[in-house]
């Protein structure tokens, strides 16, 4: 196995290589910087390479602001993780891996403004007639037997018109029964819907720690972020530092001339914990406590309600049954409202509930883009 020694930073000192000496007289004369690979590349005998690391030299954090880090930020669904960031650099005993997996720090923007609630409105109530009508071969509307009754409903949505569901013979009409009236109830309905907010407008931080030198660079004032497994950052990731507080100020931008970058640029504030609770109460209706729905139904003999049988008052709490007598015969029903006062609805609903909760801000303030 081949090797070629590359001075290398890790916390404490520098890294010996395979057979390497010590940083005196191992690496040989000249100097290394911070922008030259700075981990010892082991080549193997087959002539593959285990990785090596390139280094940036950074302005020195403010107080307050941590150790310079690589930040990406986006969609969540689209975030990567620090191992995508610097690959699987092998842990052996010649090259040591220059960042642990895991983010230094996640962080979320909170989302947007407080989803708009609708404008609720109620669907009219209204009265229906009987759609409940039987008759049984029995007296006084006796026996849940199939065999001793004959179904006599009139079609939905009836209004009362003249109608004929069949025929029920003198034999099969020992009795006759009529269902209540009832009250169709009112149903809640959107009268304006806004858009809802855009669920993909937040974004994510993930920042990954790892080895910073104060020694590699010839600046003073600067130090060296080893970070990088190649010589640029994959699309997405800035060099930036991090402090805790939502007001902290970043670097003030280099002066005209000035060839050293500063942390100017804010990403803006992040916070560790974000719990959005808000929303609407849904659109409900509220019926009035007065309606009556009062109707009289009409029983004929013949099909076409010229041959009157009976006449019942029916209600919302009243039903009927009556026998009709001997040798009677069903054909046909009609029906008149004799009071038809469903009543109203309030709409109900539609208020905002809930809040925002946002915990652990960060200022995130990085090195300008071009840099």
């Amino acid at each position: 196995m081949a090797m070629r020694c590359v001075r290398s930073w890790v916390a404490g000192g520098l890294v010996l290589g395979a057979g390497g000496l010590a940083a005196a007289g191992g690496c040989g004369a000249g100097e290394y910087d911070c922008a030259e690979e700075v981990t010892c590349e082991i080549v193997n005998a087959n002539g593959t390479s285990n990785g090596h690391c390139w280094g940036k030299c950074v302005p020195e954090p403010p107080r307050g602001f941590d150790e310079p880090m690589l930040v990406w930020t986006g969609l969540e669904t689209l975030a990567p993780s620090c191992d995508d960031l610097i690959g699987a650099i092998p842990r052996t005993n010649e090259v040591i891996r220059t960042v642990d997996g895991l983010p230094a720090f996640v962080g979320r923007t909170p989302p947007g403004e407080a989803p708009s609630c609708p404008v609720c409105a109620c669907t009219a109530p209204s009265c229906a007639l009987p759609s409940d009508v039987t008759t049984s071969s029995l007296h006084v509307c006796e026996g849940e037997n199939a065999e001793t009754r004959t179904p006599f409903a009139p079609p939905p949505g009836w209004d009362g018109s003249c109608v004929s569901p069949g025929w029920v013979p003198s034999e099969l009409l020992g009795s006759l029964y009529i269902g209540s009236t009832t009250e169709q109830p009112c149903a809640p309905v959107v009268e304006e819907s806004p858009a809802p907010p855009d669920a993909l407008t937040g974004e994510v931080a993930i920042a990954c720690s790892g080895k910073v030198s104060s020694t590699l660079c010839a600046q003073d004032g600067q130090r060296c972020m080893l970070y990088q497994q190649e010589d640029h950052l994959p699309e997405g990731w800035r060099h930036c530092i991090l402090a805790d507080g939502e007001d902290r100020e970043c670097q003030a931008p280099v002066a005209a001339g000035d060839p050293w970058p500063r942390f100017s640029e804010k990403l803006g504030v992040f916070y560790t914990e974000v719990d959005d609770t808000r929303g609407c109460t849904p659109c409900t209706c509220k019926p009035s406590e007065t309606h009556r729905c009062e109707a009289d139904v009409s029983a004929y003999e013949d099909r076409a309600c010229s041959d009157i049988l009976l006449v019942g008052r029916m209600t919302t709490q009243q039903k009927f049954c009556v026998d009709p007598g001997s040798i009677r015969t069903l054909g046909s029903l009609s029906a008149t409202w004799i009071v038809n006062e469903p009543g109203r609805c309030t709409p109900e609903g539609g208020a905002p509930v809930g809040e925002l909760d946002v915990r652990g801000p960060k200022t995130i303030c990085c090195l300008p883009r071009d840099t």
